[in-house]
């Protein structure tokens, strides 16, 4: 009986560690090569300029918003769902689903 503890414990322990990624090999900043690390170093800066990038134009993003918004009494919300539609150029699947809505809410909560 404790044998089949061990066996069935032993069996389910090896298969969760390989579940939850305890064989995984470990890499460290000493096992990478000189170049490796020079690769991660630019990446890592590559990927930093990039963030910068993303910031800086969200933030005009949030500034043309808020500038139309302020001027035109549009709501903020309009403006960017304009924006994000004329972006990704679905214009008719907007359309669709703003359609299917109405008819939805028409039919289950109004009487």
């Amino acid at each position: 009986m404790f044998f089949w503890f061990w066996f069935w414990y032993g069996f389910f322990m090896e298969n969760e560690m390989g579940l939850i990624g305890h064989n995984k090999q470990t890499v460290t900043v000493n096992s990478l090569s000189v170049t490796d690390k020079e690769k991660l170093k630019n990446a890592v800066s590559e990927l930093n300029d990039s963030m910068t990038r993303v910031s800086a134009e969200k933030d005009l993003q949030k500034e043309i918003v808020d500038d139309l918004h302020e001027k035109l009494g549009l709501e903020k919300k309009l403006i960017r769902r304009l924006a994000k539609t004329y972006f990704k150029a679905n214009f008719n699947e907007e359309m669709e689903e703003t359609k299917n809505f109405e008819d939805f809410y028409a039919l289950l909560l109004t009487k």
